[in-house]
C-alpha cells in the first residue's frame, strides 16, 4: 500500500515569516453559475511539502519546470535521526542507505500550524558524503535544509554543486525507518523557484 507523506495545503499551515500564506478561494460557485465550482489558490511556493529548484537561491539556476523528473522517482531510505541539531557524517555512516533518495525523519510529531524556532540540519561534510554514495535527492520533515536564520543558504548551494535537490516539509512522523519506493513529482510551473509536490512511498 502506498503511504502519503505529504502535508495538506491549508490556511492552517505556518508559513515562513513574511511569506504569503496559503489561501484557497472559490471565485465561482455552482450556486452562482448553476454549473461548476472554480477555485483559485494564493500562497508562497515554499508552503507545506515542496521541492526547491536552484532558482530559489541562484538567479541563474534552473526552475522547477526544468528539474529532471527521474530524480524524484526511485528507491528511498527513511532514516530516523532524533535529538540532534547537526546531522554529521558519523551518524550517516552508521546507517544502511539504499537508493538515490534519502528522507530524514527528525521529528517525532508533526506540528504544521507552528513554525519552528530551530531545526536540525546536515553538515556540509554529510552532504558531501551522501553525494559520494550516489544520493541525488534529500528530503526533510522541517521547513529547510539550512538553519532557520540562515541567509547564505550554504546547504542549498552545496546540494546544487553536487547536482542534488531538496524536498522540504515532508510528513514522516507516521513512517518507520526503512527502504521504500518513492514518488514525489513537482508541478511543471514555468519559471518557478519551487513547487508543491504529492509525495508517496511504498515499502519494498
Amino acid at each position: 500500500m502506498w503511504i502519503d507523506i505529504t502535508h495538506a495545503l491549508s490556511q492552517d499551515w505556518a508559513e515562513w515569516p513574511g511569506d504569503t500564506p496559503f489561501q484557497l478561494n472559490y471565485f465561482a460557485t455552482k450556486a452562482q453559475t448553476h454549473s461548476v465550482n472554480i477555485g483559485e489558490i494564493v500562497g508562497s511556493t515554499h508552503i507545506a511539502t515542496h521541492v526547491d529548484a536552484p532558482k530559489h537561491f541562484d538567479d541563474d539556476g534552473i526552475t522547477v519546470d526544468q528539474l529532471p523528473v527521474d530524480y524524484f522517482i526511485g528507491t528511498a531510505t527513511v532514516l530516523e535521526l532524533f535529538d540532534t541539531t547537526v546531522i554529521d557524517v558519523e551518524q550517516l555512516r552508521d546507517c544502511l542507505i539504499q537508493g538515490s533518495i534519502v528522507l530524514l525523519k527528525t521529528q517525532r510529531q508533526s506540528h504544521p500550524s507552528v513554525f519552528p524556532e530551530t531545526i536540525p540540519v546536515l553538515s556540509i561534510d554529510a552532504i558531501d558524503y551522501l553525494a559520494s554514495i550516489g544520493v541525488r535527492v534529500i528530503g526533510v520533515d522541517v521547513p529547510s535544509v539550512d538553519t532557520i536564520e540562515s541567509e547564505s543558504l550554504e546547504n542549498h548551494h552545496r546540494l546544487a554543486q553536487h547536482g542534488m535537490y531538496n524536498i522540504e516539509n515532508l510528513r514522516l512522523a507516521h513512517v518507520d525507518a526503512g527502504v521504500y519506493q518513492f514518488i514525489g513529482l513537482p508541478l511543471k510551473i514555468s519559471g518557478a523557484d519551487a513547487s508543491y509536490i504529492r509525495a508517496v512511498i511504498h515499502p519494498t
